[in-house]
């Protein structure tokens, strides 16, 4: 998928890109941002603040990462309740174990996104800057 944003912060090579959100996302209201019409972005490019930028966004891989980030830690959860409920015969047990098997599924989450933040196919890439044009 390509979206355009404008580009509200670059610093070191990165730039900060607000897109607005499409319209299919306006009755939603699962983000509960600050923002309900907007969502910020960061990615590896040059361009200027208020610049307009063309930014492809893999959209396979995001609904795999999103699979990820929302299905280990809820297995973990399960588990983790499972297993104290069955190992040691008690609700307080069941409740430490699915804390901790959450803190283990929230461990392996931030495995998985050292290494796709590591992966330039993981990312959001900069396709296109069409410059601010100056007001006289």
């Amino acid at each position: 998928m390509v979206r355009t944003g404008k580009v509200v912060d670059a610093h070191d090579g990165t730039l900060d890109v607000c897109f607005e959100r499409p319209e299919m996302c306006a009755q939603c209201g699962a983000c509960m941002g600050h923002k309900p019409h907007e969502e910020t972005v960061s990615i590896k490019g040059h361009a200027e603040v208020g610049d307009m930028v063309s930014v492809e966004l893999p959209d396979a891989k995001l609904v795999k990462v999103s699979l990820i980030a929302y299905i280990i830690p809820l297995i973990g959860l399960l588990l983790g309740i499972l297993l104290g409920q069955t190992l040691l015969k008690t609700d307080i047990w069941a409740a430490v174990g699915g804390v901790a098997g959450l803190a283990a599924g929230y461990l392996i989450v931030k495995i998985f996104d050292r290494k796709f933040s590591a992966n330039a196919s993981w990312q959001p890439r900069l396709l296109e800057v069409h410059h601010q044009q100056p007001t006289t």
